[in-house]
């Protein structure tokens, strides 16, 4: 209800000022959207044209039933993000099982991967999903904490995997210094995070004061402020109140990240290569670049795939290996965000048919 009435005042004001209303800014983004995925379509057709048939065909049959190894594997992932994510959630408000909690995870992990909004809507999603069980007040700096922390491990891996390419390859100069760029950021991130930490920064505060003074924020968001701050300080009080948790859960998100190399790994072994385990580590690391860079595109449809395929041909592997590698990962993640898929169905459909029979008088009655 505070949603729709929020959202109600935003129209107002907008039609007022005479600028674009949500619903034509939402049309816009849907376009948009479907051109970034029709882009990225023609990519992973120009790829696979390029790589041919024949060569992916005998690369897939090689994995054949090993397929469910790695779904149990990548599922592995999805179980160690599911326990540092409950475990953001203080105790006495943590009245939900690992189940529905794995269920949360992985509709929200849908909805990320198959929208441009990425981490935004799919947490918003998780936060809907368990909103019976957890309170707002605690869910959401819950989930804020959890995508901090890992985020922070993400750009750790990010760096460690782009020095020991830099250190142990000689690379072309324009992977050379891609690599360098990237180095960089991630350690500008860590360290940036790291001082607003110590030091206590409101960041989103911050910046929604700056906007505010150049009249650029949104006055249903300036009415928000007090809530997001409350929201910020909540998370840096996490690590003084909770310092066990928080070093638990940077092991489970290291472990997550794990189960990723050990994937690569198992599926390259199963092609029939011996990579090192080195080897995996920098693929899955330069993996996570991708995914963050061209999250905006739908499921990261063929960037991911001929990305791949010039990080394993940067380091000696054929082109159709890395096509093949990327297929089977992007095969194990539409495998369980059609189990997110279902699981917001689930969740959804009772409350639509409580809505037609609510609207429907003869429904009502024939009940």
């Amino acid at each position: 209800e505070d949603a729709r009435l929020e959202e109600d005042e935003m129209l107002a004001e907008e039609d007022e000022s005479g600028q674009p209303t949500s619903g034509s800014l939402r049309r816009r983004i849907i376009w948009l959207q479907g051109i970034a995925f029709l882009l990225g379509l023609a990519l992973l057709i120009y790829v696979i044209n390029r790589v041919g048939l024949q060569p992916l065909f005998d690369a897939l049959l090689r994995i054949g039933f090993g397929f469910f190894i790695l779904l149990g594997i990548s599922g592995a992932r999805h179980v160690f993000r599911t326990i540092a994510m409950s475990a953001a959630v203080p105790k006495e408000h943590r009245r939900f099982t690992f189940l529905q909690a794995f269920a949360a995870r992985l509709g929200g992990e849908a909805i990320s991967f198959l929208t441009f909004t990425g981490p935004l809507l799919g947490e918003a999603t998780k936060v809907a999903l368990l909103r019976k069980r957890v309170p707002l007040t605690y869910g959401v700096p819950a989930l804020v904490v959890d995508n901090l922390l890992y985020n922070f491990s993400v750009g750790f891996f990010i760096l460690s995997g782009a020095c020991v390419m830099l250190f142990t390859y000689t690379l072309p100069s324009p992977v050379y210094y891609s690599l360098v760029v990237i180095a960089t950021l991630a350690a500008l991130g860590i360290v940036a995070a790291a001082l607003a930490a110590k030091r206590r920064i409101m960041l989103v505060t911050w910046l929604m004061d700056q906007t505010a003074r150049l009249r650029l924020s949104p006055k249903v968001i300036l009415k928000r402020r007090q809530h997001i701050n409350h929201i910020e300080s909540k998370v840096y009080d996490f690590y003084r109140h909770h310092p066990g948790t928080f070093f638990g859960m940077i092991i489970c998100d290291l472990l997550s990240h794990a189960t990723s190399v050990i994937e690569v790994y198992v599926t390259l072994r199963m092609l029939d290569y011996t990579p090192q385990v080195s080897q995996a580590y920098l693929i899955e690391s330069l993996t996570k670049v991708i995914n963050f860079v061209f999250a905006f595109v739908p499921g990261t449809i063929g960037v991911y795939e001929g990305s791949t395929e010039i990080v394993l041909q940067a380091l000696g592997f054929a082109a159709a290996t890395g096509v093949a590698l990327a297929l089977v990962r992007k095969a194990g993640t539409i495998f369980w965000t059609s189990i997110g898929l279902l699981i917001l169905t689930w969740r959804a459909l009772p409350n639509a048919w409580a809505r037609v029979v609510h609207r429907s008088p003869r429904l009502q009655k024939l009940m």
